[in-house]
């Protein structure tokens, strides 16, 4: 594995998903790879928790990370609707729900510091869902 941090931008899944963003394009039609129906494996998961922060971020409830600097995020801010955040959260349960569904779990579940990357993980995602509530119903 190559990075590996607790944060949404410290791993190789949000680093694919980043440079995905800076080639251009659509970004939600190039995810297929990492997203299983059945058990979601690493990239995946990352992927997930990565759109959550992303999409914090374009509906401005969330101040960029560093990792984002210089990225144009207007192709992501033109995908996203209420289906898209639904889809995301739904990804983002997935990841978080326990080792029978995400490999990023079991992996987190192995460490000594699962907590610290489940917590702001799990508020990321609350923080989303109140401002889908609030915004898209």
């Amino acid at each position: 594995m190559g990075a590996w941090g607790t944060g949404p931008f410290e791993n190789d899944g949000a680093g694919e998903l980043l440079a995905s963003i800076r080639a251009g394009g659509p970004v939600f039609d190039t995810l297929g790879w990492a997203i299983d129906d059945d058990y979601l494996e690493v990239d995946g998961g990352q992927i997930a928790l990565a759109l959550v922060d992303l999409a914090l971020v374009c509906l401005g409830t969330r101040t960029p990370a560093p990792a984002l600097s210089g990225l144009d995020l207007a192709p992501l801010v033109a995908e996203l609707s209420g289906a898209r955040l639904d889809w995301i959260l739904a990804l983002a349960d997935r990841t978080l729900s326990g080792t029978e569904a995400s490999e990023l779990y079991e992996l987190w579940e192995e460490t000594d510091t699962l907590a610290e990357w489940l917590r702001p993980a799990e508020q990321s995602v609350s923080e989303l869902k109140t401002h889908r509530e609030r915004t898209w119903a």
